[in-house]
């Protein structure tokens, strides 16, 4: 017994070296019972959403490029999207804009449960110019570009420039209310797959920022033409896509809006990875509080994540002045005990979807990032994360995020797309959303794609050496969305299956709204060649939320959503610290409702909260002391009232006061 020992000792050893560290690496799941505890409140009554005629027929696949057609079904993999906001005015976030890949459609209809208060219809594919066959719509970001107090929406594409359609005089809502309008310089071919409204040189007018992926000019959707193509030069560091653009607002009146190209402040490193998603938020705000004087230009100027798929994200430090952008490229830092892949902005993995938001409750937003994290097929890992403690970290040029996505349980789920926080619980710790999902099929083609990602870079260019990824092909197109819901210690898990709503679907984009403006987040679901998904949230015995349509005065007329204002306010039973902006359509196909959402948890409707809100117009940062009570308010920055609108119908409503900062 003791010479077998003394034979095996090495191989026991390692044996149990091994199963040790399984052990520890393995995370610890909840219970049956306990997930059930955490799923017991949500209620999400689900609507599926058809689009508007727009004379085109119905189909699953794409007409793409020549050499691309062996791999049609990866090509035709995206398109699919969604955004709420307040297209009709009605004073709620209760219309829909939906990208529909099925038939090329970008359609304008109302939340179901709204009432029948216009007719749904589809915008027109702009084709002066370009050929309309071979270009399709991407996303629609809603956003009153002009300043006049009416909302107009960007629609973007691949196979041409964005366009923005204006919101004219026509009384009714109608694909002839809007007015199409080029704002690009010259007419050119951009793959775009991602867009969002910020006010990025701190002027006071929200700027356009878009996110390319194929190269500039490639003809993706075009079967007639014999031009080259050219795929990602790798599966890991590839930046021979298309140029990101920045478009800084210029002036604006009733019929027009201008935009000069400053796309030249990012540098090839910033601008030239394959970006499927954008985000933006004030994230040093902490340092500019501690810093000084020689910081004061660029107090709350938004930082830019870009999500790149096949290579490192990036997040760019704004330190911009008006009418001059400029950006450093800032990353976190390796200790002995993370992988490269796992610090941010040296990632090599497939960035698909990002946004910000709370997690810690220490007032810092966290960044959550999707990749695709599919077991048994390309596991890598999805991001989560979440600030240092070290504000003075960004003057010293790096970022002061870990990844916390294993510890906080959010690090795998499937080959995901876009992710967002939302409150659906009013509990001021936020579900995150993520969509799920690649290409629906019948013949598993995950061996042939890792003999791909296996293979020689020098390869991986040329389509020609592409396995086929065509109809019937089948790659992560089996599995359901997430909603992950945090236990008391932090933890999500996810509770999708325990809520009734479908499963096996692939799905794109997430939007979210207070529709019926009661204060609980509604969610749509664009989904990839099927019907996208509307989530009414009837969830029992949650907490109360302040919602904030905060606004500011339009260059034109009237007022428009103030993106980028933060709100925060302190959480009187526990002490954590609640925060939200008005985004400007971070993420890859979904675009949340431009305003505040901060949820509260149980307390008593009259209970009075002191919420401080900052933002940046043409006089720099300001900020103001909002006292309000639970519901629904919309407030008038700088003007010193909250403006409570009496055609907002069944709207949760209670006090608001403003007064300075100070008093």
């Amino acid at each position: 017994m003791i010479n077998a020992l003394r034979v095996y000792a090495a191989k026991i050893a390692t044996t149990s070296i091994a199963l040790a560290l399984y052990f520890v690496a393995v995370p610890r799941d909840i219970s049956a019972d306990e997930r059930g505890v955490l799923a017991a409140s949500l209620r999400l009554d689900a609507t599926y959403l058809q689009p508007a005629d727009n004379g085109q027929r119905m189909r699953t696949i794409r007409a793409v490029h020549p050499s691309l057609q062996r791999i049609d079904a990866w090509i035709s993999s995206v398109g699919a999207g969604a955004a709420l906001s307040d297209i009709a005015g009605s004073g709620l976030p209760a219309d829909i804009c939906l990208v529909d890949p099925r038939n090329d459609s970008v359609s304008v209809l109302p939340a179901p449960g709204t009432g029948p208060r216009f007719r749904a219809f589809a915008l027109p594919n702009p084709s002066e110019g370009y050929d309309p066959n071979t270009l399709a719509p991407m996303g629609c970001l809603p956003a009153d570009v002009n300043e006049d107090g009416r909302m107009d929406l960007v629609v973007y594409y691949w196979g041409r420039t964005p366009v923005i359609f204006l919101r004219n005089d026509a009384p009714a809502l109608s694909a002839v209310a809007f007015t199409p309008v080029e704002i690009a310089p010259e007419r050119e071919i951009w793959n775009t797959n991602a867009a969002m409204l910020a006010d990025i040189d701190g002027d006071g007018h929200p700027d356009l920022v878009f996110g390319n992926y194929f190269r500039d000019g490639d003809r993706v959707l075009d079967p007639r033409t014999d031009t080259g193509f050219e795929m990602q030069h790798s599966m890991s560091r590839a930046y021979n896509a298309g140029r990101n653009r920045l478009l800084l607002w210029q002036g604006s009146t009733t019929t027009a809006v201008s935009y000069r190209d400053a796309s030249d402040a990012f540098t090839r490193e910033m601008a030239d990875g394959w970006t499927l998603a954008l985000a933006a938020r004030d994230l040093d705000a902490d340092l500019m509080r501690i810093g000084g004087e020689n910081l004061a230009p660029y107090r709350h100027l938004p930082e830019i994540y870009v999500a790149n798929d096949f290579g490192p994200d990036r997040l760019l430090l704004n330190r911009s002045t008006p009418g001059h952008p400029r950006f450093e490229i800032v990353e976190g830092t390796r200790d002995l005990t993370t992988p490269r892949s796992k610090v941010l902005g040296q990632d090599s993995f497939k960035g698909m979807g990002v946004d910000f938001g709370d997690v810690v409750g220490d007032g810092r937003p966290a960044i959550a990032v999707s990749n695709i994290s599919s077991p048994y097929a390309l596991l890598e890992s999805h991001f989560l994360f979440t600030h240092t403690g070290d504000p003075l970290a960004w003057t010293r040029g790096t970022a002061p995020y870990r990844d916390d996505s294993y510890k906080r349980g959010t690090w795998t789920s499937n080959w995901a797309w876009d992710i967002k926080f939302a409150d659906l619980l009013n509990s001021g710790r936020p579900v995150l959303l993520q969509a799920i999902g690649f290409v629906h099929g019948d013949r598993n083609r995950w061996p042939e794609l890792q003999e791909l990602a296996m293979g020689n870079d020098e390869l991986l260019s040329r389509p020609s050496a592409w396995p086929r990824f065509s109809s019937g092909d089948e790659l992560s197109g089996r599995d359901h969305d997430r909603l992950f819901v945090p236990d008391t210690r932090g933890k999500f898990h996810d509770v999708w299956p325990l809520l009734g709503l479908d499963r096996g679907t692939v799905s794109r984009g997430i939007a979210t709204g207070d529709v019926f403006g009661d204060g609980r987040l509604a969610v749509v679901i664009a989904r990839q060649w099927s019907p996208s998904l509307f989530l009414s949230n009837s969830s029992a015995g949650i907490g109360r939320a302040i919602v904030l349509d905060l606004r500011v005065p339009g260059a034109v007329a009237g007022t428009r959503s103030a993106i980028g204002a933060e709100a925060r306010l302190r959480l009187p039973a526990d002490g954590r610290i609640v925060t939200s902006t008005v985004d400007g359509g971070s993420g890859h196909g979904g675009k949340r409702a431009p305003e505040i959402h901060l949820g509260v948890g149980q307390v008593a409707d009259n209970e009075l909260f002191n919420v401080q809100l900052s933002w940046r117009d043409a006089n720099g940062e300001r900020e103001q002391i909002v006292e309000v009570t639970p519901g629904r308010h919309t407030i008038v920055l700088g003007a010193g009232d909250c403006v409570q609108s009496s055609s907002v119908a069944n709207s949760t409503k209670g006090f608001c006061r403003v007064r300075s900062v100070g008093q």
